[in-house]
């Protein structure tokens, strides 16, 4: 049995799949609201804002608050927030993202850092060069997640890392890249709990952005054997979780909650 000190479940394939809750998740939760443990929920889509998000999960069955979820847009404000930046250039998919933002001033010239998003089709070759340009001119570039691929219905398709990639081969300079399985997102996620990192337990589906990401922050682990969960990948992988469970139904015979 272990005793935990905090939470961060991933969301899509460990909370719900498709439509639906996974069996358990929410009595989970439930257990750990009882217990006075706290949790997070964490997740790299830029794609639909967190208040979204929450109304997607409460359409499930799942109350959550907004501050429950913790999104790679939440972290970018975060870190902005952090290195001192007052003036941003912005580049989302959805402008209801901007209210993430609402504590910098929103600009086109002259900013101190870009934080861009999965902008989909919208990249466009002005765009990166725009982009590029403005780092040249001294701008930090804050990508909220480097992912190289996502899978929407009609087929695999390029996501924000291939066209951050271009951008730092370009500028030779580096991100500052939020998403999993970088550790900002994690160690930002629970920056006010003020408990020891290696008392958080990350529960994903995923190696390499969940496994490998709470390694990075000094988290530990819990694999799901359900969502991008494939038994090959974990015999092919070098990155080793701390746990296995079938499914986050089973995180109960795991943790000690008294």
């Amino acid at each position: 049995m272990i005793k935990p000190g905090g939470f961060l479940f991933d969301l899509d394939g460990v909370i719900f799949q498709g439509n639906s809750l996974i069996s358990g998740s929410k009595e989970i939760l439930s257990a750990l609201t009882g217990a006075g443990i706290p949790y997070r929920f964490i997740t790299n889509t830029t794609r639909m804002t967190k208040n979204n998000l929450v109304k997607m999960l409460g359409d499930m069955g799942l109350a959550v608050d907004s501050n429950d979820v913790f999104s790679a847009p939440h972290a970018a404000a975060e870190y902005c927030e952090l290195k001192g930046y007052n003036k941003i250039l912005l580049f989302i998919p959805d402008q209801e993202m901007q209210d993430d933002f609402s504590a910098f001033q929103l600009v086109e010239n002259n900013p101190d850092a870009v934080v861009v998003g999965d902008m989909g089709a919208l990249f466009t070759f002005g765009l990166l060069n725009k982009i590029f340009r403005i780092m040249i001119d001294g701008a930090e570039l804050v990508a909220m997640h480097k992912n190289r691929y996502w899978a929407p219905a009609d087929g695999l398709t390029l996501d924000l890392g291939a066209f951050i990639s271009a951008l730092e081969y370009a500028s030779n300079k580096s991100a500052a890249v939020m998403g999993k399985p970088n550790a900002n997102l994690f160690k930002l996620a629970v920056r006010s709990w003020n408990i020891s990192k290696s008392s958080i337990y990350v529960v994903g589906d995923d190696l390499d952005g969940d496994i490998l990401g709470s390694q990075n922050a000094g988290m530990k682990s819990i694999l799901v054997k359900t969502g991008k969960f494939r038994e090959e990948g974990l015999e092919n992988s070098k990155i080793v979780p701390d746990y296995i469970i079938n499914s986050i139904a089973d995180l109960s015979g795991l943790i000690q909650l008294g």
